[in-house]
């Protein structure tokens, strides 16, 4: 798989499907492979796009220092923009999940002139109160999620596990997250992009996506019902969802509400 140093340190990332780029970007303790392979937005978006899907640093199979000093959105936004210079990528959307969301408004806001339009999932405008450091949910019977087989979900736990650096996500925790908020509020005038934003219903980021969305000049919301969040990114009203705003013409972005 392909790396680069270009932001200072090794970052891994991945290249899969043809057709326009669309660049990929994973939450916190994730990876370009647990966030975007394993529920299916490869599969689905690969006929239509070229994804470039990098693993920030800290997590994945990119390098991982174990201080906090290492982490923070800026750097996160700095490894993104090196994968995209290392394959000569000028301008493409950006989709980030939780954590990735703040690296996605990180990047629409003050390097908008390479990002022409974003989907923010799983975050929204502030920290609500009560969040845990790991997102620990039960699935809602009428989620519309697919549910992983015993023995697939059991294999996609040992690969998971098998990237994770708890020093490092630690470090992260406490360069990122620990007195933050996701989003410097100076930011959000200055995104005129058009910008998807979406959340389960059941996600403690419910409301603060709501609100996020309210505060973008040119933004829509998309509550994906009966999920929380984990479930959500699993959920394929969400995918189909993100791969018809990635259809659309920039014009009519803002204005064409996807199905209910």
């Amino acid at each position: 798989m392909p790396e680069t140093r270009r932001s200072g340190l090794r970052i891994h990332y991945r290249l899969e499907g043809r057709g326009t780029p669309v660049v990929l970007v994973h939450g916190y303790t994730a990876s370009g492979w647990s966030n975007w392979i394993a529920p299916g937005w490869v599969e689905r978006l690969a006929a239509e796009h070229t994804l470039l899907i990098p693993d920030l640093r800290g997590h994945g199979q990119s390098e991982k220092p174990r201080h906090a000093a290492a982490y923070s959105r800026a750097a996160f936004a700095a490894d993104v923009l090196a994968v995209m210079d290392e394959e000569g990528l000028e301008r493409a959307p950006v989709v980030g999940y939780s954590m990735g969301g703040m690296v996605a408004l990180e990047l629409l806001g003050r390097h908008g002139e390479r990002f022409d339009r974003g989907v923010i999932g799983g975050m929204g405008s502030y920290f609500p109160r009560g969040r845990g450091r790991f997102a620990l949910e039960r699935r809602h019977p009428r989620s519309s999620a697919p549910r992983r087989p015993p023995l697939a979900y059991l294999a996609y736990l040992a690969r998971y596990w098998s990237e994770l650096d708890l020093a490092a996500v630690g470090s992260v925790y406490r360069g990122v997250f620990r007195g933050a908020q996701p989003v410097d509020p100076e930011l959000l005038p200055r995104i005129s992009q058009p910008v998807l934003v979406a959340a389960g219903t059941r996600d403690v980021f419910f409301e603060p996506a709501v609100a996020l969305a309210r505060n973008l000049p040119n933004a829509r919301f998309l509550p994906v019902p009966h999920d929380g969040h984990v479930g959500a990114i699993r959920n394929p009203r969400l995918i189909e969802a993100v791969a018809r705003f990635l259809r659309e013409p920039a014009a009519s972005a803002r204005s064409a509400a996807p199905p209910g």
